[in-house]
């Protein structure tokens, strides 16, 4: 199975399983991000926010044809917003990864088993202000194997300009494939495109 995509290039469609790094500036990768999580009929998506507030995610995703009952948004904005007919769990903090893990279970476990799961997160490099870049990687590099064994598709954004170059090298190192995304557009390196 493959999950069909928007905005990456030349790549029209990504195997299932794989997990995509896209980075640049956010202006850049929020819109990416939102092209390539849409989901399309039958599809499910879950969007892990830290920047965005949850009524801003379900606007992006309802611009490009996705319907409210198709998405789920956990929350660690501490923006309170309401959005109806929207499953949206709340954090009070981007660096309480524990919390992510559990919620993003019980939204997958809300769902049917049969259903393809789109799965966003913006952003990584809010998380890495709120937590030391060994947590976030360990929790990344197990997130991303849960997306593999889930047969997923992981969208995560991340500015290299916030961060070191190691620290850089330390996340991509996690991802099947990168996108590097800019005012000229976009590069793509790695495994998992048709």
């Amino acid at each position: 199975m493959s999950y069909g995509v928007d905005g990456l290039g030349e790549a029209t469609s990504v195997e299932d399983g794989t997990s995509l790094l896209v980075t640049g500036n956010s202006t850049h990768t929020d819109r990416r991000l939102f092209d390539a999580l849409t989901p399309e009929a039958g599809e499910r998506v879950i969007v892990i926010t830290m920047n965005l507030g949850a009524e801003r995610v379900v606007d992006e995703l309802e611009e490009r044809g996705a319907d409210r009952d198709q998405i789920g948004v956990i929350d660690c904005t501490n923006h309170d917003d309401d959005v109806d007919g929207v499953a949206v769990r709340r954090l009070n903090s981007p660096g309480d990864l524990t919390g992510i893990s559990l919620e993003f279970a019980k939204l997958l476990d809300g769902g049917d088993e049969s259903v393809p799961v789109r799965v966003g997160f913006s952003s990584v490099s809010t998380a890495l202000m709120y937590a030391e870049l060994r947590t976030v990687f360990r929790f990344l590099h197990v997130f991303t194997a849960r997306v593999r064994s889930g047969d997923m598709f992981g969208v995560f954004t991340m500015d290299p300009a916030m961060h070191e170059e190691q620290a850089h090298n330390t996340i991509r190192a996690v991802f099947d494939c990168e996108a590097t995304v800019d005012e000229d557009g976009l590069e793509l390196r790695g495994t998992g495109f048709e």
